[in-house]
């Protein structure tokens, strides 16, 4: 009974305002916002549980260049997961994947698939136009969308991705790897960067979880016995996930949905910036002012709206060229249990953050469109290693 007051915010909010507060970032202007499109995969063949689909519907929906919330933020980046796992049917990719990028005209676009013949998660570098003959769920192939569409349109047999191959590769591992310890993949993140185990002392916090203390015995013998049986199966565990969050480049993406699925992406963006670079080639998309200029009625209008379009044109321009080659397409193993789509969870989330904050900063192939036009921004491309790409195939029969 009686005035109570305002109510008192959460502990969390208020510590988190206090520390905008300190940081003078609570005034500070909205960080820039940067679209990701991400897809993930159906089930097929003997998968019945598809990990890419799990992986790619656990993202949350913003990311920011550090995980760390007292760095700069320069920009934010918007996850848009399409809501459903897309069908391995060719005709279904031919027909979502270009409406899902109209509708949603994303900075950049992430496929998720499964590779069931690798143990590495894989970032694919290219796709081919042809060859696409393994059948899909409908027993279908995907002749029909390279002979009926693609080839019309003068899309080249091979296209690449943008992005700088090295640049991502180094900011992928590095990220992978700190998120690993910092997640507690490596054991309790206060342990973390302890690298020795002794007999003699044992340790509280592994102690408390097999419900020992230094005078009591169990079932293995002592506390110090105990510990450390603990300790080895931590050390274990982490041992598993270090292996199991290698981290690599491909150049062969299987010439099934998922490299049929890049390509449909890749050759969406090359098909927009080459109706800029070339238009002659593709009339249907050059810009007229014909009907305007014909007007004799509201000239100053009709001029005005000219200069709108004009403006707009360029904008769209601009994009276009900048936006070729900005696709990805990350390969992760067949493993679905609860770790694993954690641990890919992590791996997707540091893909997209090495992909954006290289892009951001630069590191972008050069597609020849000329200086100033988007991709080729003069930044030397580093030559990778080979141990740099995996040799594994995508799926364990060689096809994927």
């Amino acid at each position: 009974m009686g005035d109570a007051g305002p109510q008192t915010p959460p502990l969390g909010l208020t510590e988190g305002a206090a520390a905008l507060d300190s940081l003078g970032l609570q005034d500070a202007p909205p960080p820039r916002e940067i679209k990701v499109l991400v897809t993930g995969f159906g089930p097929f063949k003997s998968f019945l549980i598809n990990p890419s689909w799990l992986i790619a519907s656990a993202l949350p929906s913003e990311l920011y260049p550090s995980t760390n919330p007292s760095a700069p933020r320069a920009y934010k980046i918007t996850l848009i997961v399409h809501p459903s796992a897309i069908r391995v049917s060719y005709s279904t990719v031919s027909k979502i994947v270009p409406s899902l990028i109209s509708q949603h005209d994303p900075d950049f676009i992430l496929h998720i698939g499964v590779a069931g013949g690798r143990d590495c998660y894989s970032l694919e570098t290219r796709a081919h136009r042809d060859g696409y003959r393994i059948k899909d769920v409908d027993d279908a192939d995907g002749f029909p969308r390279s002979e009926s569409h693609w080839k019309k349109e003068g899309v080249p047999d091979l296209l690449s991705v943008g992005w700088d191959e090295s640049e991502v590769m180094r900011r992928w591992e590095r990220g992978v790897q700190t998120g690993l310890k910092e997640r507690g993949f490596l054991g309790p993140v206060s342990q973390t960067d302890s690298t020795t185990l002794t007999t003699s002392t044992s340790s509280p916090s592994l102690d408390n979880a097999v419900g020992l203390n230094a005078n009591s015995n169990s079932i293995w013998g002592s506390s110090t016995t105990a510990t450390n049986i603990a300790a080895a199966v931590a050390t274990a565990r982490a041992e598993g996930h270090r292996r199991r969050g290698v981290v690599k480049l491909s150049r062969d993406a299987g010439r099934f949905l998922c490299e049929y699925a890049l390509f449909e992406s890749l050759s969406f963006r090359w098909i927009d910036a080459h109706r800029y670079i070339h238009p002659h080639s593709h009339p249907h998309h050059q810009h007229t002012k014909t009907e305007a200029e014909a007007k004799t009625e509201a000239e100053a209008q009709a001029q005005a709206e000219s200069e709108v379009d004009v403006e707009v044109e360029a904008r769209k321009k601009q994009l276009a060229l900048e936006r070729l080659g900005k696709v990805a397409f990350l390969h992760v193993p067949g493993w679905t249990g609860v770790e694993d789509i954690n641990r890919g969870l992590l791996v997707a989330e540091e893909a997209i953050r090495a992909l954006i904050g290289s892009w951001e900063d630069g590191f972008r192939k050069n597609m020849g469109v000329g200086s100033g036009a988007g991709p080729g921004s003069g930044v030397v491309e580093v030559p990778l290693d080979g141990r740099a790409f995996t040799t594994q195939h995508s799926e364990s029969h060689g096809q994927g």
